[in-house]
């Protein structure tokens, strides 16, 4: 029979065989390895200050003007004349404090008001429902 001592010192010697055994490779590969290439030579550092080649400016992207006769998705007002006012992201009818947009007439006179014509009759209109430049600005 085996004594505790002595049987952890054959587990210890097992234990480092297996170790040993795993770290010299696989007994099954006998294929000869192909030499590996030689590295690739590298270019000479240069010796000088190296000289960045200044920065390439992306050209600017054309804005929108901030007025201009027509917008297109939205239609202009009938009958009366306007232009596109981008800041405000409505037409303004021209000689009137009237705006347009999406078939109404928009006029603030203390709160909103809005008309499917440019003579009225005028309805009281929530502000989240003016277009959003429009009711910035007042």
């Amino acid at each position: 029979m085996f004594t505790p001592v002595r049987l952890g010192l054959r587990a210890a010697l097992l234990g480092l065989t297996l170790l040993l055994g795993a770290c010299a490779g696989s007994p099954y590969d006998s294929t000869p390895q192909p030499p590996m290439p030689a590295p690739a030579p590298r270019a000479p550092e240069p010796s000088g200050p190296i000289i960045a080649p200044p920065p390439i400016k992306a050209p600017s992207v054309p804005r929108a003007p901030a007025t201009q006769k027509s917008h297109p998705r939205y239609a202009p007002p009938p009958h009366v004349p306007a232009h596109w006012d981008n800041s405000l992201g409505v037409y303004v009818v021209e000689g009137r404090d009237l705006f347009y947009r999406e078939r109404l007439y928009y006029r603030w006179d203390g709160d909103w008001f809005c008309s499917g014509r440019p003579d009225g009759p005028w309805e009281p209109v929530a502000p989240p429902s003016v277009p959003t430049g429009l009711r910035n600005r007042f």
